[in-house]
């Protein structure tokens, strides 16, 4: 096998180096999925002895200097020796410019032996008499050839491995899980790896620095050392595909069912709008993988049908020119598993199999909606678009948020899903498709607003827009809605919530997911308390440029708190998600809660049970308490609500002062103990996290001592007691002070 990647003159020869995994673990929770793709590399073949050794350059650092003038050589070799490359393979010579890339294909590029340890707790290494090169492959290209490397590569503990409590079916069975605790049948892993060798793009991308208001990618990152003298040498890029040839078209998995592949390509086709609109008619299509095609072509854009054994997330992934930013390849992996749970949550709601249900079709007709927006939103990222987690404001929302299926009530006061997800684009995606890939930003007179992952995927973040799963709408009225759907769902809960023929079990595991069914909304509500809206925008010069200094500058991004009257009203719609009559399990439903028949085991992601098989009412209780006192007690929005002081007293009643009521209340059930003491265990747990400033625990003690009726004394001793180990925790927790950021060199 040969490479011609590499010329005679290897010391300046360049190409790129791509992974994919076209065979998986199979697991979510460990990675290495199928489409998986490793790092992009800008690689160089240098000579070493009778060999070359193929090198992976540093574009972050060392490497990605666009120095003008007569020294850019010498500019660009000050930066690429300041920085380390990694020497990837040592490959033998066969001709005069060409070289054997086989020991390129069983390298472990993304990382599957240190994925195996970290899930395993033991050493996990390649087995290089296990693994090797199946096949090479060359496709043609505009540049030249493209020599792909297909591996497989086996893993195996580096000692014997503890026994799994797996092997005696204690673990969920979704998993299947071999003897090392994995879905694999033996002692080994093994996986197929995809090494790709690509010239380098023909010239002529604009590389497009990132604007942080456009709702871009930020992943990609250089520094220009070349201009340090008068910028921050680190340089955000944007990942966008090149629009000057052919048409960017991605290709669907045969293995699709076709329900499936139906929704997927009319979702998928969506972006055509987007880029009509930007004036690319004819640019961007989705369709069928044509017959006789090969799927795994690296210069196809592909979206995969991928399949685990536990939950997973679905993913819109790139491989990219590192230099530039140019997307080279879109993978787009679609989790089937995220179509189980869809229908899970739809059939708890609806009860579709009941007399008069809307049956199976009713059920489908939601999945496909779903997969229709799914589609949409993976083959965005793979577009170069990041998430919008604020589009719940907009008009319509972006296909670029994480939307929750919206249920409503028909005339009779029922369940039912009339439009449970949106269809098309929305303004924000619009915009965003003209903003990356046309030649200016869109002029607006009221940007839309945008808040992505940093700034909204902790349920403690302190943005007040941003928020997933959630409805198209002002969150406090969405999670009343919700609410209403939840109590009529429940109040004709019953075996129709399960195809017939199930497992007894999955009417509880629909239980649960109706009993939360608020959990998402309730945490955009929760943001509102000690929250602050901001939209993404830099700073700008008296006359609207762009501008680092002189007089005149401005900055329409700044920060500004919730208004105390909202963050209230926000603290008081979320206590009545803490009342008994909310969270009590109806007694109409318990004698429906039962574990699975025939011996098997819980699948995962059920309710706390400490009752030996039986259904665990309090451990359901709990759960439901502790979903929003953990939000309102999370260190970090106790930090704000301290510092704000609008609402510290009305947080603590709500908190801490319901906890108490209902445990020194006269008249008390299992369900006021639960809630009680789960809030009084949540606020001790956070007066002892180590994220929540002194100052803070001690206000929220004094806060909790001067309104709470510990003021006049607690009447039932565990209680007094308990209260003790609260106050103890906050006024004897362990000094930590503060390390002052870095002030040398100047």
């Amino acid at each position: 096998m040969t490479s011609s990647a590499a010329s005679s003159e290897w010391g300046t020869s360049q190409f790129l180096v791509h992974t994919t995994i076209t065979g998986g673990i199979g697991m979510s929770t460990i990675g290495v999925d199928r489409g998986e793709v490793g790092p992009s590399l800008l690689c160089r073949a240098e000579p070493r002895g009778d060999a070359v050794v193929v090198t992976a350059l540093n574009t972050a650092f060392g490497h990605c200097v666009d120095a003008a003038g007569g020294d850019a050589e010498d500019a660009r070799a000050a930066a690429a020796r300041s920085f380390a490359s990694s020497a990837l393979a040592r490959c033998a010579v066969t001709g005069p410019d060409t070289f054997d890339a086989a020991p390129l294909g069983t390298l472990d590029l993304v990382g599957a032996a240190r994925l195996l340890t970290d899930a395993a707790g033991t050493g996990f290494v390649l087995d290089p008499e296990l693994s090797g090169v199946e096949q090479t492959r060359r496709y043609g290209d505009d540049r030249g050839d493209v020599l792909v490397l297909d591996a497989v590569l086996t893993f195996r503990p580096d000692r014997p491995a503890p026994r799994s409590d797996t092997a005696n079916g204690h673990s969920p069975r979704s998993m299947r899980p071999g003897p090392l605790g994995f879905p694999a049948p033996g002692d080994t892993v093994t996986v197929h790896q995809q090494v790709v060798l690509r010239p380098l793009p023909a010239p002529g991308y604009r590389p497009a620095p990132l604007d942080p208001t456009i709702g871009a990618m930020p992943h990609l990152t250089v520094h220009r050392f070349d201009r340090i003298d008068e910028q921050d040498a680190e340089t955000a890029l944007a990942t966008r595909f090149r629009l000057d040839g052919a048409p960017v078209v991605f290709h669907l998995d045969p293995g699709m069912p076709a329900p499936i592949r139906d929704a997927v390509l009319a979702g998928g086709n969506w972006w055509q709008e987007a880029f009509a609109a930007a004036g690319f008619t004819g640019a961007y299509r989705v369709e069928p993988l044509p017959d006789g095609a090969d799927l795994d072509d690296p210069r196809r854009n592909v979206v995969l049908w991928v399949h685990r054994a536990d939950r997973g997330w679905s993913y819109g992934m790139t491989q990219v020119d590192p230099r530039t930013g140019e997307i080279l390849r879109g993978v787009v992996r679609l989790g089937s598993q995220r179509v189980e749970q869809l229908r899970a949550i739809t059939e708890a709601v609806l009860a579709p199999y009941a007399a008069g249900g809307v049956g199976a079709a009713g059920v489908r007709s939601v999945v496909d909606a779903r997969m229709r927006q799914l589609a949409a939103h993976e083959i965005g990222h793979a577009l170069g678009l990041a998430h919008n987690f604020a589009s719940h404001a907009h008009e319509a929302p972006s296909v670029m948020d994480y939307p929750g299926p919206i249920f409503d009530l028909d005339a009779d006061g029922h369940p039912a899903a009339t439009r449970p997800y949106a269809t098309g684009l929305g303004p924000w995606d619009l915009r965003q498709i003209a903003a990356l890939y046309g030649d200016a930003p869109p002029v607006e007179s009221e940007p839309s607003l945008y808040i992505t992952d940093a700034d909204a995927r902790l349920d403690d973040a302190a943005d007040a827009c941003g928020a997933t799963w959630i409805a198209p709408s002002e969150p406090m009225g969405a999670l009343q809605a919700i609410v209403d759907v939840r109590a009529a769902a429940l109040a004709r809960f019953g075996p129709g919530v399960v195809p017939p023929g199930s497992d007894s079990n999955e009417i509880e595991r629909r239980f649960l997911l109706l009993y939360l069914l608020h959990r998402h909304q309730a945490t955009a509500v929760a943001k509102l308390v000690g929250g602050q809206r901001r939209r993404y925008a830099r700073t700008v010069s008296s006359n609207g440029e762009g501008s680092s200094n002189g007089e005149g500058n401005g900055f329409d991004g700044a920060a500004t708190l919730v208004a105390a009257t909202e963050q209230a009203a926000a603290l008081q719609r979320l206590q009545l998600l803490l009342e008994p009559e909310f969270l009590q399990v109806p007694s109409q439903v318990r004698p429906l809660l039962v574990g699975p028949s025939g011996g098997r085991g819980r699948r995962e992601g059920q309710f706390d049970h400490r009752t030996a098989g039986a259904f665990d009412v309090a451990g359901a209780v709990a759960a439901g308490t502790d979903l929003v006192g953990g939000l309102l007690l999370a260190p970090a929005r106790l930090n704000r609500v301290v510092s704000q002081g609008a609402v510290l007293d009305a947080l603590v009643a709500a908190t801490a002062g319901r906890a108490l009521d209902l445990l020194e209340a006269g008249e008390r059930t299992e369900v006021t103990e639960v809630i009680g003491w789960t809030l009084l265990r949540r606020f001790e747990e956070s007066l002892g996290a180590p994220e929540l400033h002194h100052h803070a625990r001690v206000a929220l003690v004094e806060a909790a001592s001067a309104g709470l009726r510990v003021v006049t004394g607690l009447e039932r001793p565990s209680v007094r007691a308990r209260w003790a180990a609260v106050e103890k925790a906050a006024f004897e927790h362990e000094a930590k002070l503060p390390a002052l950021p870095l002030g040398a060199p100047i």
